[in-house]
C-alpha cells in the first residue's frame, strides 16, 4: 500500500509541500534560498518595495523579505520550546534517587570529543537521553572497531614508530590508493555493529532493509565521521581530511596517493578529479563545520540522522516508518539536551545544524559523479557497493548475525 503523506502549506511562500526542510515548514525552493545566504553569511540588506512586507503581499520575488520570514518561523520555532506541552515527555527512567543526574552539571559541562577511548567511561546512572547516550557509546566501538582493523593490516614497522604499544595513541599516515579499499570494507562492517548495538528497530528489518540502510547511508556516515575527526585534530588545517580512522589526505599529500596503485589508468585525470573532490569537502563540508561547530551531542544527533536519511526512508513502508521514529527520538533528545542549557533559541541551532546536514547531503550526491568517473578508470571497482545484496557481502554477512543476537 502506497504511503499518503499529509499535505501541509510552506509558512514562506505558501506552497503544497509533503515534508518539512531545515527544521520548519517550509518548501525545498526557501530552504535552498535560505541556506545559501547563510553559507555566503551576507543576508539581503534591501526590501525591493521599501515597506518589508512583500511576502505578507504573496510576493517572494524580494530576497530580503523572503530571507526575513524565513528567520522569523525559526524564530517563533524557538519560542514554542518555552511551551513544555507542545515537547513530548522522554519516559521516566527508575534509578536511584541519590544519583539522579543533576540539570545544573548538564548545563555547565562542555563539549567531549568522542573517540575509541571514550568506550572505557562509565555511563551517567540515568538520564534524559538515552538513545543518544548509547550511540555515544556505540560511536566508540565503532571508532574502537576501525582503529582495531586498520592497525592491524599496517606493516610492523607502523607500530614500532609509535615508540609503545599504546592502544589509546594513534599515528596517522598519509593515505594511498591500496589501503582505502580494506579500510572501507572495515568502515562498513563498523557501521554494522553500530547500528546493531544503537537501534533494536535496526535488527528488526529484513536483511535487505538493513543492507538499504548501510548502503544508502554510507558516505553520510563516512562524510560526517571524516569531518568531525578532521576538526578535532586539524582545526586550523581545513585542506587536511581524514580519508579513514587512520589516514589522512591533503594537499602536500595528495600527489602520492596513486603511487601504489596497480590498475591502468589516467593517473593525471585521476589526480585532478581528487583534488576538486578535496576542494569542494572543504568548501561544503570543513568550513562550514569550522563555522558552526557541533558539540558531542549535536555530532551524535546529525550521526543519527545521516543515517536514517530520507534515501533511506523512500525504499519502502517499513523504512519509512522505521526512519521517521528514529529521527523524531533523535531530535526530541537533543531538544531536551537545550532545555537543560537553558536554550531559548533550540530552532535557530537546529536550522543550522540542518543546513550543514544538507550540506554533506550534496557534497555526498556530488561525489557520486566522481566515482563514475573513478570507475570509468578501473579504480575502486572491487569496493563501492551497487545495491544492498554487494552491502551485505561487503559485511562479510556479519550484518545478518550480530542483527539477529539483538533481535
Amino acid at each position: 500500500m502506497d504511503n499518503v503523506k499529509e499535505t501541509r502549506n510552506c509558512l514562506i511562500c505558501s506552497a503544497v509541500i509533503t515534508e518539512c526542510h531545515l527544521g520548519v515548514d517550509s518548501c525545498r525552493a526557501c530552504s535552498v534560498f535560505y541556506k545559501r545566504f547563510c553559507n555566503n553569511n551576507r543576508p539581503p540588506v534591501k526590501c525591493k518595495g521599501c515597506e518589508g512586507k512583500c511576502v505578507e503581499r504573496g510576493a517572494t520575488g524580494c530576497k530580503k523579505c523572503r530571507f526575513d520570514r524565513f528567520a522569523e518561523v525559526l524564530s517563533k520555532a524557538s519560542a514554542r520550546d518555552n511551551e513544555t506541552e507542545k515537547i513530548p515527555e522522554v519516559p521516566h527512567i527508575i534509578c536511584d534517587p541519590a544519583k539522579l543526574c543533576k540539570t545544573e552539571e548538564k548545563s555547565e559541562s562542555k563539549s567531549t570529543f568522542i573517540d575509541h577511548t571514550t568506550l572505557m567511561l562509565d555511563l551517567p546512572p540515568c538520564s534524559t537521553t538515552p538513545l543518544l547516550d548509547k550511540m555515544r557509546r556505540s560511536y566508540s566501538l565503532f571508532c574502537m572497531t576501525r582503529k582495531s582493523g586498520e592497525t592491524a593490516t599496517k606493516p610492523i614497522a607502523y607500530h614500532l614508530s609509535q615508540g609503545e604499544f599504546d592502544g589509546s595513541k594513534i599515528r596517522f599516515v598519509p593515505a594511498t590508493y591500496s589501503v582505502i579499499v580494506p579500510n572501507m570494507r572495515i568502515l562498513a562492517s563498523a557501521m554494522c555493529d553500530f547500528a546493531s548495538m544503537t537501534f533494536p528497530d535496526f535488527g528488526k528489518l529484513s536483511a535487505l532493509n538493513r543492507g538499504w540502510c548501510i548502503e544508502n547511508s554510507f558516505r553520510q556516515v563516512a562524510v560526517i565521521d571524516a569531518t568531525y575527526r578532521s576538526e578535532h585534530y586539524f582545526p586550523n588545517e581545513l585542506h587536511t581530511y581524514f580519508a579513514s580512522y587512520t589516514t589522512i589526505v591533503s594537499e602536500a599529500t595528495i600527489g602520492s596517493f596513486l603511487d601504489d596503485c596497480p590498475m591502468e589508468t589516467n593517473f593525471e585525470e585521476a589526480m585532478e578529479s581528487f583534488k576538486s573532490g578535496m576542494e569542494r569537502a572543504r568548501s561544503m563540508n570543513r568550513e562550514f563545520f569550522h563555522r558552526v561547530k557541533p558539540d558531542d551531542f549535536e555530532f551524535l544527533a546529525l550521526l543519527g540522522l545521516a543515517f536514517w536519511n530520507t534515501e533511506v526512508a523512500i525504499v519502502n513502508e517499513e523504512l519509512s516508518d522505521v526512519v521517521e521514529r528514529n529521527r523524531e527520538v533523535i531530535l526530541n533528545e537533543l531538544q531536551s539536551v537545550y532545555k537543560a542549557r537553558g536554550r531559548k533559541d533550540y530552532a535557530t541551532r537546529l536550522g543550522e545544524l540542518f543546513v550543514l546536514l544538507d550540506n554533506m547531503e550534496e557534497c555526498v550526491t556530488l561525489d557520486q559523479h566522481d566515482i563514475e568517473i573513478y570507475r570509468l578508470q578501473n579504480m575502486f571497482n572491487e569496493f563501492f557497493p551497487h545495491g544492498p545484496a554487494t552491502v551485505m557481502d561487503e559485511c562479510g554477512k556479519h550484518c545478518c548475525a550480530v542483527s539477529h543476537k539483538h533481535t
